[in-house]
């Protein structure tokens, strides 16, 4: 039976941005007084784990760093705004195959959602970034971390989507970019697709369906495995 959904996950199965997210992380711990200096294999790492305050939080308790609260959310506050605006002043494009996919959704009558347990502004920032070529009126949906209690590995927010879409697990197909991201997906019952980015590619992506370097093949077409996931 033929997929009738496809649900993009996280902000980097549409634009490549780790590498922004961390060197606004160096730059907000910099600033915070913090000695942490993430190089592209700390970050990596760390990455196994969803959430920024949440990854935060874990390195205060391990480091014995004993950052508050409020410190820990004034970090993450500046992060985000120095990431969102690099992002949205034209640091990132789309990753290749996102608008041939959209596009091929959209002739076939298939319903688009973005689910990401990422907050707000950097959602604004994508599209910002993104403009005609992707906007949030693109999708039928748009789940972000306002609206589940639990963040990936968690399967909420496809549940939260799923529910909203009124599409069964097992007529969506999803698109992810991180290990963490793909478990959430998987537990929700989707076929999914892993496109690793840049920092996340040395990840372990067993419960994926497939695994593309991208969404488009060495012809410049749709990765003729994705497109048969959908048929």
């Amino acid at each position: 039976m033929s997929k009738t959904a496809i649900l993009f996950g996280s902000i980097g199965s549409i634009m490549e941005t780790s590498d922004i997210q961390r060197r606004a992380y160096n730059t907000a711990l910099t600033e915070a007084g913090l000695d942490w200096n993430w190089d592209r294999d700390t970050y990596a790492d760390l990455l196994t784990q969803a959430g920024g305050r949440e990854r935060l939080e874990q390195l205060s308790a391990a480091t014995s760093a004993g950052l508050t609260t409020e410190q820990i959310e004034a970090i993450h506050r500046r992060k985000t705004e120095l990431a969102c605006a690099e992002i949205a002043d034209g640091g990132a494009t789309l990753r290749p195959g996102v608008t041939d996919l959209v596009k091929l959704a959209k002739d076939r009558g298939m319903k688009l959602a973005f689910v990401t347990t990422t907050y707000q502004p950097n959602i604004d920032a994508i599209f910002a970034a993104a403009g005609d070529e992707l906007t949030a009126e693109t999708f039928d949906v748009i789940v972000s971390r306002a609206d589940v209690e639990h963040g990936k590995p968690a399967p909420d927010a496809y549940h939260a989507a799923l529910a909203a879409l009124s599409v069964a697990p097992a007529d969506a197909l999803a698109i992810e970019d991180t290990a963490t991201s793909v478990m959430s997906a998987t537990r929700a019952g989707l076929t999914v697709v892993a496109t690793p980015g840049e920092i996340t590619k040395g990840q372990d992506f067993w419960q994926a369906d497939v695994v593309v370097e991208s969404l488009t093949g060495s012809d410049g077409k749709l990765d003729s495995r994705v497109v048969a996931l959908l048929n």
